[in-house]
């Protein structure tokens, strides 16, 4: 069995060095990892921010034909955020809010800002509000939505009229005019 003679240590420690080294490392992978963290996120918010969009025009393309209504998606670029709103009255534009937990308003994250919609006509909608409709004959109104992260990173969402689909491109893309 071993014995400790006197002024003898049992234990072995660090030297401040090596902990100093160790420090170091933890603060260079943390200053490569930290910046690619912060762009995982916003890519995250996007994705996220595309599949609400997605639900609610297959939700709104869906509810027009099952109840023979007219509903309304409005894309607020002031205020970055989605509404919906079903029309009880063609003439006036009278639109009652759809308060139901799937077709609630949306806000837009901040890390995902609303640029700008091409209504079907093909005008640009930078400010104010853009609205897409859709039929109970199955019929939406094709639109362009255009997104965007801080980092300037593009998506452009479009919104087909008879399938009632989304259909997402990464990029800046305008529709074709043919």
């Amino acid at each position: 069995m071993p014995t400790l003679r006197a002024g003898a240590r049992s234990e072995r420690g660090f030297t401040l060095i090596e902990l100093t080294m160790v420090i170091l490392v933890i603060g260079i992978v943390g200053a490569l990892v930290l910046p690619r963290f912060g762009d995982l996120l916003e890519r995250q918010q996007m994705r996220r921010t595309v599949n609400v969009v997605r639900g609610m025009v297959r939700q709104l393309h869906a509810k027009a034909a099952l109840t023979k209504r007219v509903y309304r998606l409005t894309f607020d670029l002031d205020a970055q955020q989605l509404t919906v709103c079903r029309l009880e009255n063609l003439q006036d534009d009278t639109c009652e809010a759809d308060l139901s937990r799937e077709m609630r308003g949306y806000a837009m994250p901040d890390a995902v800002q609303l640029l700008d919609v091409v209504s079907p006509e093909g005008k640009k909608v930078r400010e104010g509000a853009a609205m897409t409709h859709f039929h109970p004959t199955g019929q939406a109104e094709p639109s362009v939505v255009h997104l965007q992260t801080p980092d300037e990173a593009h998506v452009t969402l479009f919104i087909e009229a008879l399938a009632g689909r989304v259909k997402v491109v990464y990029g800046y893309a305008e529709r074709d005019k043919g």
